[in-house]
């Protein structure tokens, strides 16, 4: 039996990102890992449930022998076969992040034929909104020869969920293609995500309105792409929005907010357009959020891929460590932590 490349879950950020690049890329390459020290220094270490629906929907995809994956697991074992193209439902159970989900299913959906119902969270804290996923991140993995498509059928927000996404994709012709994403242009349009479950329409109009209203403020000739979104009644109540700014080159940039109980809805649109305008100041075509997102897929292509992000996170370093570790390859980021920075890759060509 093939020896499992071994993985300090604890190093870098050591959260789920660990989790679900390894994993991910493991299960593209066919081969064995085994995972340590799985998010050690959080207040509740090891796995939790959204990391175990994750890790059970790639093993179903790619046909993994798993050992250790149980709630509070510390390590385990995850040896992939052959990628599968199949349909299937996964349900998290919580408002468990469903962007986090796909995130882990992305690698291994560039080999398979997918189409994927995912119950959840569409737009919770500590992870990307789905739009996000959908209008941002997608359009640029097209670029490289992904063909992914995803659609909301129900918004789901913290603490019941109960969000619906559906996603599919068809295989890719690999090796992807590189990126390269370096300067903000002048703005040009934005989407505007404004959206509400079972809280008056107001909510989702006066967020849109206090966003517009900051944006404009420094853009006054900004072309807004608006569409609001109020579900009443509904079993997940919350709000929330999304701005994705696009330039003249069709890059793009986001920011964005979430409602809670007690929290104005112009506290939130004003919330979101600030977070915004911060990206929008540095002047690079890859935000905070998706600098991390593009890491593995810049590792997976063929020839030189650069993107300039407006700020190095945690995440994307160790994103990059793990996919040096398990690819091969060496990347090159010249920037501090939390500064904007330039990174440099020569992909491996996986096919």
């Amino acid at each position: 039996m093939e020896k499992a490349i071994e993985i300090d879950g604890s190093q870098g950020s050591g959260g789920g990102q660990i989790l679900r690049t390894s994993f991910a890329i493991a299960a593209l390459q066919q081969k064995p890992i085994h995972i340590t020290k799985i998010r050690a220094a959080r207040p509740k270490p090891g796995l939790r449930p959204q990391h175990l629906t994750a890790l059970q929907a790639l093993g179903e995809i790619c046909s993994a022998e798993i050992k250790g994956a149980h709630r509070g697991s510390m390590e385990v074992w995850f040896s992939p076969k052959k990628i599968n193209s199949m349909q299937f439902a996964v349900n998290i159970g919580t408002a468990g992040s469903i962007s986090l989900l796909l995130q882990q299913l992305l690698p291994v959906a560039l080999k398979s034929d997918l189409k994927l119902r995912v119950q959840g969270g569409t737009n919770v804290a500590w992870s990307p909104p789905i739009e996000f996923i959908r209008h941002l991140l997608f359009p640029i993995l097209k670029k490289m020869g992904a063909r992914f498509e995803l659609s909301v059928s129900k918004r789901g927000y913290y603490p019941k969920g109960n969000g619906i996404a559906n996603f599919s994709s068809k295989k890719a012709k690999l090796p992807l293609k590189p990126v390269c994403l370096t300067d903000f242009q002048e703005l040009d349009s934005m989407l505007v995500f404004s959206h509400s479950s079972d809280l008056p329409n107001e909510v989702s109009i006066n967020q849109s309105i206090a966003a517009k209203k900051i944006i404009r403020e420094k853009f006054p000739k900004v072309i807004f792409d608006e569409k609001i979104e109020f579900k009443q009644p509904s079993n997940t109540i919350g709000s929330g929005i999304t701005l994705i700014a696009i330039d003249s080159e069709g890059n793009m940039l986001a920011g964005s907010a979430l409602g809670k109980r007690g929290k104005p809805a112009e506290v939130v649109g004003k919330e979101a357009a600030q977070k915004l305008l911060q990206e929008l100041s540095e002047k690079k075509a890859v935000d905070s959020h998706a600098a991390d997102q593009l890491i593995p897929f810049m590792a997976l292509a063929k020839g030189y891929s650069t993107i300039k992000c407006s700020k190095l996170t945690q995440h994307c370093l160790t994103n990059i460590a793990i996919c040096e570790q398990l690819l091969g390859v060496k990347f090159d980021a010249k920037g501090s932590l939390g500064q904007p920075a330039e990174i440099f890759v020569e992909g491996s060509g996986f096919t």
